[in-house]
């Protein structure tokens, strides 16, 4: 976050894309200190480990922010994948991580076969907010999405291995 010719990245279009094995299709981190307004559409994916990966590095300030992920259809190791990455870790002199926030992140119209529905995990200097699910159609081996995690959820017809998810929470305005 102190260098200086590491700047935002924004206004992102990702669209009609194929997907074979890779570590992610789309991967926000983990040297990214600000990531708005990225829409993948329409892709087709076949074998990667995750479809959207946000890497919610401890020792950089990060914000991913209108991440919108639509129209996906295929196979995936995991839809979504966000937990604290740790392998070049280095406060570099501060006392304690700064915060890292992903905020409206969306996921719309997918059908994906996957391993994992939701890989998520965050630490105390993490924040998940407004994160919207709708319609999607999974089938997962882990199906699991543990909502406790988010501050502000968004359920909308969302099947997973033919169980219809709901939450009593709602989205911040």
């Amino acid at each position: 976050d102190a260098d200086s010719t590491n700047g935002p990245n924004m206004n992102i279009l990702i669209r009609n894309c194929s997907f074979g094995f890779c570590h992610s299709a789309v991967t926000c981190g983990s040297e990214a200190i600000h990531n708005r307004n990225i829409l993948v559409q329409d892709c087709k994916v076949n074998g990667p480990s995750r479809v959207l990966w946000l890497k919610m590095r401890p020792d950089t300030p990060q914000l991913y922010e209108y991440i919108t992920v639509e129209g996906i259809t295929g196979t995936a190791d995991r839809l979504v994948y966000a937990k604290p990455w740790t392998q070049f870790f280095d406060l570099q002199g501060r006392t304690s991580p700064p915060p890292s926030v992903s905020d409206h992140i969306t996921f719309r119209n997918i059908t994906l076969t996957c391993k994992i529905f939701a890989d998520i995990e965050r630490s105390q200097y993490d924040s998940l907010r407004n994160f919207t699910f709708e319609n999607l159609a999974i089938t997962a081996e882990k199906p699991d999405l543990n909502q406790s995690l988010f501050d502000g959820l968004s359920l909308t017809n969302v099947v997973v291995n033919g169980d219809t998810l709901t939450t009593q929470k709602q989205l911040h305005p």
